[in-house]
């Protein structure tokens, strides 16, 4: 089996390559905090690649949780990359953070405690980012006082959901009955009988239309291969989300309803997780490039998981069953490579003989994802 060599691999983020450009970066705009936190899910998304210590992990970084969630089962190493300065300089802060403080420090820096000494937190670990992400965060120093989980374009969209329009269909006490424990039949009835009234099917379609979306939430140039009705999609997944699983210990919903966290986290920020992420941290290479460049690097010769997010939805097919046609020169047979489709189908394995699309291992992983606005999880093997 070949191996990253280690002297080779920490040489990564200082060895730029030349670039291989994404279809998404001409029509996209990377000049902001996008995301900042990542809404997959890192629990299934780890039942899913079956980690082992030998691994070599290629993980899209967006805001960095499902990076650092992929720690915490030991891999080799986890290469996080992102087209954008910005979610690297996010991911980075999220990195430093693990490394350096404890864990009631690293969660009040980072948004998901309470706190009003996240500056003091800031400048422990300031030095140790890269400059460019040090004067990016001097510079914007309210994200730091609020909290960067708080910061990103969606996560404001759906605070203004959850703090503006939320309010106008159901009281406090309606929304917090929706978290609370219940079994699936009383799930059911309170969705009928409390929940899903007029005034919540009007301004969820129009809050989660394509053109609100698009202009709040995400950049209107992701639905460029989308083909559905947005709003009635997500309103359906909502609905699943609601009924079938367990609301009480969904963290995504959470947030989405209180704009905050109270006990029930996603998989990076249990406290369970703390010390093996930040014993595993110096695993973690982080690098600002798009998958093409990466994959078709000289110096990566051996990837054997992939957790690509969602970013075939911003590509034409030829495009995906080229960066899969990059992927077959880097991994062996056993490989598996793991993505969500939230509005757009894409499958490459519908393409390539050698790629075994894991059906009923998908199916059954996405019936408990907890991030609930994806249509599909594809688990793909190469042969």
């Amino acid at each position: 089996m070949n191996v990253i060599n280690n002297n080779m691999w920490s040489k990564l983020e200082t060895s730029p390559m030349a670039p291989v450009k994404s279809e998404v970066e001409d029509y996209a705009k990377f000049d902001l905090i996008r995301y900042s936190q990542v809404w997959e899910d890192a629990d299934i998304l780890i039942e899913a690649m079956k980690i082992n210590e030998n691994d070599n992990i290629l993980s899209i970084a967006s805001a960095g949780e499902n990076a650092l969630s992929l720690l915490t089962k030991n891999p080799n190493k986890v290469f996080a990359i992102d087209l954008s300065l910005n979610q690297m300089a996010c991911t980075e802060l999220k990195k430093m953070a693990y490394k350096f403080l404890n864990y009631e420090e690293c969660m009040e820096l980072l948004g998901v405690f309470e706190s009003n000494n996240r500056i003091n937190l800031y400048n422990k670990i300031k030095n140790d980012l890269k400059e460019e992400n040090q004067n990016y965060f001097d510079n914007n120093i309210q994200i730091i006082k609020e909290g960067i989980i708080h910061s990103g374009k969606f996560e404001k969209y759906f605070q203004i959901f959850g703090q503006k329009v939320l309010p106008l269909i159901h009281s406090s006490k309606a929304r917090q009955k929706l978290l609370e424990k219940k079994s699936k039949d009383e799930r059911i009835d309170f969705y009928n009988k409390t929940w899903n009234n007029f005034r919540w099917r009007l301004l969820f379609k129009i809050f989660f239309s394509r053109t609100v979306m698009g202009k709040l939430g995400r950049d209107k140039a992701f639905f460029r291969y989308v083909n559905v009705n947005v709003a009635e999609h997500i309103l359906e997944r909502t609905k699943y989300a609601i009924t079938e699983l367990d609301t009480s210990e969904n963290s995504y919903l959470h947030y989405i309803i209180n704009s905050k966290y109270d006990k029930v986290l996603p998989l990076a920020y249990r406290k369970e997780n703390f010390e093996t992420i930040k014993n595993n941290i110096d695993k973690l290479i982080l690098l600002t490039e798009s998958v093409e460049t990466f994959i078709n690097r000289d110096d990566v010769d051996y990837i054997n998981k992939y957790n690509l997010s969602d970013i075939f939805e911003y590509m034409d097919d030829s495009q995906m069953c080229k960066i899969y046609e990059s992927i077959f020169k880097k991994s062996p047979s056993g490989s598996r490579v793991i993505y969500w489709n939230m509005l757009a189908d894409k499958r490459a394995s519908k393409y390539f003989d050698n790629l075994d699309y894991r059906e009923e291992e998908s199916t059954e992983l996405l019936k408990k994802d907890k991030a609930f606005f994806y249509s599909k999880l594809i688990i793909e093997e190469i042969k």
